[in-house]
């Protein structure tokens, strides 16, 4: 093997190492001076990587296409979508997040791939597709940190060993973004069931996630036709193999489709969480409501004067309500009833998929820090959406959670005409 860096290269890095931490510690090694080690380029990193050290471990196994595998076949069940947005209204600048192009959001193909007798594995933190026989690694529908199956000091041979085994189906919907949280959970990894239609309720199918730690998960799972014994959680460094295993393809780099506006998401998300909450009438009779959405528990990113926001904005209908701890279903048709929305960016905001198309959602960023993605879903769905900017920071640990103080006068004078 070759190796650089006076032979340090040749010691596998241990499983106790998360992937992004055992890509660092593998550059240092490899003497790369600029690395990608959690972006959407990490995979070349990892294979400059290779080509600097050698195969550390599992010397066996190739990384290929997954249609190379034998028996495998790749399928799309959903095509590219292109949808022209209405434009969005920025009221106090437009956050940097956003471009002053013409707003188009363009969803990406989404295809799965049937390998029978498969195995998928959690190789650390990262999916990994592997053949029936142990020796190829599906790259374009496993992690794209697959390449650190050549890193890692655990024997790929033993994970697939000692899995669990599925007489049925099994699909998987896990990536890379962990820990996950709130919006990821919502419109990545559950629309990723879609596809499935009538056979998710079917008992001979399971879908494969890594351990759950929150009652949303399993609330929303149920609602998607999951009851909790045909959900598989796999560890770190555990394996399965299912009779017939199907993945899709965007686990390597999540594209986020639900946030692409892709029409197939927000049809699944409404119709399945969004008809389940309704059904369980747990919000009595409907009733259009005007919402303030507060992070005041929240660890950073709050707006630190909310008392003042509050009391100003119920004067004008407004009630608050903090989403953590709320059961999924009573978010779901809080959201539903809808006619207004205001809310500083949060991943709470991603119960905007099963609000009205005629409700206003007014977004607060701090100038530090933003995403268009609850815009393009907004406007997907046919919402009118306004952005407001706080340049009054109070700096956290990064941008992502700084703290803010509306100018609260000021707020009302720009976005009044939309409250």
């Amino acid at each position: 093997m070759a190796s650089a860096a006076g032979g340090r290269g040749a010691t596998p890095v241990p499983a106790s190492l998360g992937k992004v931490e055992a890509v660092q510690e593998l550059a240092a090694r490899a003497g790369l001076a600029e690395f990608d080690a959690s972006g959407p380029k990490v995979a070349d990193t990892i294979a400059t990587i290779g080509r600097a050290l050698g195969r550390l471990s599992n010397p066996h196994v190739e990384l290929r296409d997954g249609a190379a595998i034998p028996g495998a076949t790749v399928r799309t069940v959903f095509g590219r979508g292109v949808r022209d947005l209405a434009e969005p209204l920025h009221l106090s600048g437009m956050p940097g997040c956003f471009t002053a192009a013409s707003p188009t959001a363009h969803s990406p193909e989404f295809r799965v791939l049937e390998v029978p007798d498969g195995y998928f594995c959690h190789f650390r933190d990262g999916p990994l597709v592997v053949s029936p026989n142990g020796d190829v690694v599906a790259r374009d529908f496993s992690s794209r940190y697959a390449g650190l199956v050549h890193c890692y000091e655990t024997p790929l041979r033993q994970v697939l060993a000692d899995a669990v085994r599925i007489d049925g189906t099994a699909v998987v919907i896990a990536d890379d973004v962990r820990p996950l949280n709130f919006c990821h959970w919502i419109v990545d990894w559950l629309p990723r069931l879609a596809f499935l239609a009538e056979q998710a309720r079917r008992p001979d199918t399971f879908a494969v996630v890594p351990p759950l730690d929150a009652d949303y998960q399993w609330q929303t799972l149920a609602l998607c036709g999951f009851s909790r014994e045909r959900v598989v959680q796999l560890d770190v460094m555990q394996g399965l193999r299912a009779k017939r295993l199907l993945v899709p393809s965007d686990l390597t780099v999540p594209p986020h489709p639900g946030h692409k506006a892709a029409a197939w998401v927000t049809d699944y998300l409404r119709g399945t969480l969004g008809y389940g909450a309704f059904l369980a009438g747990l919000d009595g009779p409907p009733r259009r409501r005007k919402l303030y959405v507060s992070r005041g528990d929240a660890t950073g990113r709050r707006v630190l004067n909310e008392a003042e926001l509050e009391a100003a904005l119920a004067l004008l209908g407004y009630e608050p309500v903090s989403l953590s701890g709320l059961p999924a279903p009573r978010q779901i048709a809080l959201f539903a009833g809808a006619s207004h929305i205001v809310a500083l960016h949060g991943a709470g905001l991603a119960n905007i998929v099963f609000a009205d198309p005629a409700a206003t959602l007014v977004e607060i960023f701090p100038a530090s820090y933003g995403t268009a993605a609850y815009y393009v879903l907004a406007a997907g769905l046919g919402m009118t959406y306004a952005s407001y900017i706080s340049d009054r920071i109070t700096p956290g640990l990064r941008p992502q959670l700084d703290d803010i103080s509306v100018d609260v006068p000021d707020f009302l004078a720009r976005c009044r005409h939309l409250l």
